[in-house]
Protein backbone atom coordinates (compact mmCIF):
# COMPACT_ATOMS: atom_id res chain seq x y z
CA UNK A 1 0.00 0.00 0.00
CA UNK A 2 2.82 2.52 0.80
CA UNK A 3 4.53 1.61 -2.49
CA UNK A 4 1.77 2.29 -4.31
CA UNK A 5 0.85 5.73 -2.32
CA UNK A 6 4.78 6.40 -2.75
CA UNK A 7 4.03 5.88 -6.39
CA UNK A 8 1.32 7.75 -7.09
CA UNK A 9 2.65 10.47 -5.59
CA UNK A 10 5.71 10.03 -7.80
CA UNK A 11 3.53 10.23 -10.79
CA UNK A 12 1.16 13.65 -9.59
CA UNK A 13 4.26 15.34 -9.27
CA UNK A 14 5.64 14.43 -13.20
CA UNK A 15 2.72 15.16 -14.15
CA UNK A 16 2.82 18.77 -12.45
CA UNK A 17 6.39 18.68 -14.01
CA UNK A 18 5.06 18.09 -17.50
CA UNK A 19 2.13 20.71 -17.35
CA UNK A 20 4.71 23.40 -15.58
CA UNK A 21 6.99 22.70 -18.89
CA UNK A 22 4.25 22.82 -21.75
CA UNK A 23 3.26 26.19 -20.68
CA UNK A 24 6.24 27.83 -20.06
CA UNK A 25 6.01 31.60 -21.75
CA UNK A 26 8.67 32.23 -24.72
CA UNK A 27 11.54 34.69 -24.02
CA UNK A 28 10.79 38.23 -25.51
CA UNK A 29 13.76 39.14 -27.61
CA UNK A 30 13.29 43.30 -28.21
CA UNK A 31 15.52 43.58 -31.60
CA UNK A 32 15.70 47.72 -32.63
CA UNK A 33 15.96 47.66 -36.58
CA UNK A 34 16.66 50.25 -39.17
CA UNK A 35 13.41 51.37 -41.06
CA UNK A 36 14.02 50.61 -44.28
CA UNK A 37 14.01 46.92 -42.85
CA UNK A 38 10.45 47.28 -41.64
CA UNK A 39 8.47 45.27 -44.52
CA UNK A 40 11.21 42.28 -44.68
CA UNK A 41 11.08 41.88 -40.53
CA UNK A 42 7.40 41.66 -40.95
CA UNK A 43 7.47 39.04 -42.90
CA UNK A 44 10.95 37.06 -41.61
CA UNK A 45 10.16 37.84 -38.08
CA UNK A 46 7.20 35.06 -37.75
CA UNK A 47 8.54 32.70 -40.00
CA UNK A 48 11.35 32.76 -37.42
CA UNK A 49 8.99 32.60 -34.15
CA UNK A 50 7.33 29.44 -36.55
CA UNK A 51 10.71 27.41 -35.90
CA UNK A 52 11.32 28.93 -32.43
CA UNK A 53 8.32 28.62 -30.61
CA UNK A 54 10.34 29.49 -27.19
CA UNK A 55 11.21 32.66 -28.83
CA UNK A 56 8.85 36.05 -29.54
CA UNK A 57 10.58 38.75 -31.55
CA UNK A 58 9.75 42.41 -30.31
CA UNK A 59 10.70 45.05 -33.05
CA UNK A 60 11.27 48.74 -33.26
CA UNK A 61 12.45 50.96 -36.25
CA UNK A 62 13.86 54.24 -36.77
CA UNK A 63 16.91 55.89 -37.98
CA UNK A 64 20.39 54.05 -37.31
CA UNK A 65 21.69 56.99 -35.27
CA UNK A 66 18.68 57.07 -33.22
CA UNK A 67 18.71 53.15 -32.68
CA UNK A 68 22.56 53.17 -31.63
CA UNK A 69 21.88 56.46 -28.92
CA UNK A 70 19.00 53.94 -27.33
CA UNK A 71 21.44 50.92 -26.78
CA UNK A 72 23.80 54.23 -25.31
CA UNK A 73 21.41 55.18 -23.13
CA UNK A 74 20.46 51.87 -21.68
CA UNK A 75 17.17 51.14 -23.22
CA UNK A 76 16.00 47.82 -23.15
CA UNK A 77 17.19 46.42 -26.62
CA UNK A 78 18.21 43.21 -27.01
CA UNK A 79 20.35 43.30 -30.67
CA UNK A 80 20.35 46.00 -33.20
CA UNK A 81 20.15 45.72 -37.29
CA UNK A 82 21.81 49.01 -38.27
CA UNK A 83 22.04 50.30 -42.05
CA UNK A 84 25.66 51.88 -41.02
CA UNK A 85 29.07 50.70 -40.28
CA UNK A 86 29.73 53.35 -38.52
CA UNK A 87 26.81 53.15 -36.07
CA UNK A 88 28.05 49.72 -35.31
CA UNK A 89 31.68 50.41 -34.49
CA UNK A 90 30.60 53.31 -32.15
CA UNK A 91 28.77 50.55 -30.26
CA UNK A 92 31.49 47.82 -30.81
CA UNK A 93 34.31 50.84 -29.74
CA UNK A 94 32.20 51.33 -26.40
CA UNK A 95 31.74 47.40 -25.90
CA UNK A 96 28.09 47.66 -26.04
CA UNK A 97 28.00 45.34 -28.83
CA UNK A 98 30.12 42.22 -28.95
CA UNK A 99 30.66 41.33 -32.09
CA UNK A 100 28.60 42.20 -35.55
CA UNK A 101 27.89 40.87 -38.90
CA UNK A 102 26.89 42.60 -42.31
CA UNK A 103 23.92 40.86 -43.38
CA UNK A 104 23.03 42.90 -46.71
CA UNK A 105 23.53 45.62 -48.78
CA UNK A 106 21.34 48.61 -50.61
CA UNK A 107 21.18 51.16 -53.20
CA UNK A 108 21.02 54.81 -53.01
CA UNK A 109 18.06 56.48 -55.36
CA UNK A 110 16.46 59.66 -56.01
CA UNK A 111 12.95 59.21 -56.53
CA UNK A 112 10.27 61.48 -57.79
CA UNK A 113 6.41 61.43 -57.80
CA UNK A 114 4.87 59.04 -60.35
CA UNK A 115 3.37 61.97 -62.49
CA UNK A 116 6.63 63.98 -62.88
CA UNK A 117 8.98 63.76 -65.83
CA UNK A 118 12.81 63.33 -64.95
CA UNK A 119 14.68 65.77 -67.28
CA UNK A 120 17.82 62.99 -67.38
CA UNK A 121 20.21 64.61 -65.07
CA UNK A 122 20.19 64.92 -61.74
CA UNK A 123 21.94 67.99 -61.51
CA UNK A 124 19.61 69.58 -63.44
CA UNK A 125 17.08 67.90 -61.41
CA UNK A 126 18.42 68.63 -58.18
CA UNK A 127 18.72 72.78 -59.85
CA UNK A 128 15.16 73.29 -60.47
CA UNK A 129 13.77 70.95 -57.48
CA UNK A 130 12.00 73.27 -55.11
CA UNK A 131 12.22 71.13 -52.32
CA UNK A 132 14.52 68.06 -51.74
CA UNK A 133 14.41 65.39 -49.35
CA UNK A 134 17.07 63.83 -47.25
CA UNK A 135 17.16 61.69 -44.16
CA UNK A 136 18.83 63.94 -41.62
CA UNK A 137 22.40 63.00 -42.25
CA UNK A 138 23.60 63.37 -38.12
CA UNK A 139 20.91 59.93 -37.26
CA UNK A 140 19.82 58.79 -40.71
CA UNK A 141 22.15 56.69 -42.59
CA UNK A 142 20.13 57.46 -46.45
CA UNK A 143 20.89 61.07 -45.47
CA UNK A 144 24.47 60.76 -44.76
CA UNK A 145 25.05 58.84 -48.29
CA UNK A 146 23.67 61.33 -49.75
CA UNK A 147 25.24 64.28 -48.33
CA UNK A 148 28.54 62.48 -48.73
CA UNK A 149 27.01 62.47 -52.58
CA UNK A 150 26.26 65.92 -53.11
CA UNK A 151 29.26 67.12 -51.03
CA UNK A 152 31.37 64.97 -53.53
CA UNK A 153 29.66 66.34 -56.69
CA UNK A 154 29.90 69.74 -55.47
CA UNK A 155 25.92 70.09 -55.54
CA UNK A 156 25.84 71.09 -51.46
CA UNK A 157 26.32 74.79 -51.81
CA UNK A 158 23.81 75.21 -54.07
CA UNK A 159 20.91 73.04 -53.01
CA UNK A 160 21.31 73.31 -49.08
CA UNK A 161 19.01 75.51 -48.14
CA UNK A 162 16.13 73.89 -50.14
CA UNK A 163 16.18 70.38 -48.22
CA UNK A 164 14.25 69.24 -46.41
CA UNK A 165 15.59 66.82 -43.29
CA UNK A 166 13.86 63.55 -42.32
CA UNK A 167 13.95 61.62 -39.62
CA UNK A 168 14.81 58.19 -41.06
CA UNK A 169 14.16 57.06 -45.05
CA UNK A 170 10.58 56.22 -44.67
CA UNK A 171 9.50 59.57 -43.98
CA UNK A 172 11.21 61.01 -46.99
CA UNK A 173 9.47 58.66 -49.10
CA UNK A 174 6.50 59.65 -47.44
CA UNK A 175 7.15 63.59 -48.38
CA UNK A 176 7.92 62.45 -52.25
CA UNK A 177 4.42 60.65 -52.21
CA UNK A 178 3.14 63.71 -50.78
CA UNK A 179 4.46 65.97 -53.07
CA UNK A 180 5.93 67.97 -50.16
CA UNK A 181 9.32 67.50 -52.28
CA UNK A 182 10.22 67.50 -55.81
CA UNK A 183 12.89 64.74 -55.16
CA UNK A 184 14.42 62.66 -52.47
CA UNK A 185 16.96 60.07 -51.42
CA UNK A 186 15.97 56.67 -50.37
CA UNK A 187 17.36 53.03 -50.74
CA UNK A 188 16.11 51.27 -53.66
CA UNK A 189 14.44 48.84 -51.48
CA UNK A 190 12.29 51.67 -50.46
CA UNK A 191 11.61 53.07 -54.13
CA UNK A 192 10.28 49.59 -54.95
CA UNK A 193 7.74 49.44 -52.61
CA UNK A 194 5.81 52.43 -53.31
CA UNK A 195 3.12 53.01 -56.16
CA UNK A 196 3.45 56.59 -56.05
CA UNK A 197 7.06 57.23 -56.60
CA UNK A 198 9.54 56.19 -59.66
CA UNK A 199 13.16 56.21 -59.39
CA UNK A 200 14.65 58.66 -61.26
CA UNK A 201 18.16 58.13 -60.73
CA UNK A 202 20.02 55.47 -59.66
CA UNK A 203 23.65 57.09 -57.64
CA UNK A 204 26.68 56.03 -58.62
CA UNK A 205 28.30 54.06 -55.67
CA UNK A 206 31.55 55.67 -56.08
CA UNK A 207 30.21 58.98 -54.55
CA UNK A 208 29.11 57.50 -51.04
CA UNK A 209 30.48 54.95 -48.57
CA UNK A 210 29.11 51.55 -49.04
CA UNK A 211 25.76 50.87 -48.19
CA UNK A 212 25.26 47.90 -45.57
CA UNK A 213 23.33 46.44 -42.61
CA UNK A 214 25.00 45.45 -39.60
CA UNK A 215 23.49 42.88 -36.72
CA UNK A 216 24.39 42.36 -33.37
CA UNK A 217 23.19 41.36 -29.82
CA UNK A 218 23.74 43.16 -27.09
CA UNK A 219 26.42 42.29 -24.43
CA UNK A 220 24.38 43.23 -21.29
CA UNK A 221 21.21 41.64 -22.56
CA UNK A 222 19.72 39.17 -20.64
CA UNK A 223 18.64 36.95 -23.88
CA UNK A 224 21.57 37.66 -25.65
CA UNK A 225 21.86 33.86 -26.98
CA UNK A 226 18.61 34.16 -28.15
CA UNK A 227 18.85 37.93 -29.37
CA UNK A 228 21.91 35.97 -31.34
CA UNK A 229 20.46 32.93 -32.51
CA UNK A 230 18.00 35.40 -34.68
CA UNK A 231 21.06 37.43 -36.28
CA UNK A 232 22.00 34.08 -37.04
CA UNK A 233 18.90 33.34 -39.01
CA UNK A 234 19.41 36.76 -40.68
CA UNK A 235 22.50 35.27 -42.17
CA UNK A 236 20.53 31.67 -43.28
CA UNK A 237 19.24 31.17 -46.85
CA UNK A 238 15.63 31.59 -45.62
CA UNK A 239 15.32 35.32 -44.46
CA UNK A 240 17.90 35.97 -47.40
CA UNK A 241 15.61 35.08 -49.60
CA UNK A 242 13.18 37.55 -48.49
CA UNK A 243 15.92 40.14 -47.96
CA UNK A 244 16.59 39.10 -51.77
CA UNK A 245 12.70 39.72 -52.88
CA UNK A 246 12.83 43.25 -51.34
CA UNK A 247 15.31 44.02 -53.55
CA UNK A 248 18.27 43.54 -50.64
CA UNK A 249 21.30 42.36 -51.80
CA UNK A 250 23.13 39.32 -49.73
CA UNK A 251 26.02 40.39 -46.89
CA UNK A 252 29.49 40.14 -47.55
CA UNK A 253 30.37 36.47 -47.50
CA UNK A 254 34.22 36.85 -46.04
CA UNK A 255 33.54 39.00 -43.31
CA UNK A 256 33.00 36.40 -40.32
CA UNK A 257 32.37 36.90 -36.44
CA UNK A 258 30.90 35.02 -34.16
CA UNK A 259 27.62 35.16 -35.27
CA UNK A 260 28.10 34.02 -38.91
CA UNK A 261 26.52 30.88 -40.20
CA UNK A 262 26.90 28.81 -43.42
CA UNK A 263 24.08 30.31 -46.35
CA UNK A 264 23.40 29.18 -50.05
CA UNK A 265 25.04 32.16 -51.48
CA UNK A 266 21.91 33.66 -53.64
CA UNK A 267 22.00 35.31 -57.28
CA UNK A 268 21.32 39.12 -57.05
Amino acid sequence: MKKWIAGSFVMVMMAFVLVGCGTQEPETVHISVAASLKDVMDEVGPAFEKEHDNIKLEFDFGGSGQLRERVENGAPVDGVVLASQSDMDKLLDKKLIADSQKVASNTLVAVMPKASTPVGDIKEELAKARVIAIGDPASVPAGKYAEEFLTNEKLMDSVKSRLVKASDVRQVLAYVEAGNADIGFVYATDAMISKKVQTAYKIDDATHSPIGYYAGAVKDSDVKDEASEFLDYMKGKEAQKVLKKYGFGVGNLREVSAYTVIFEVLDV
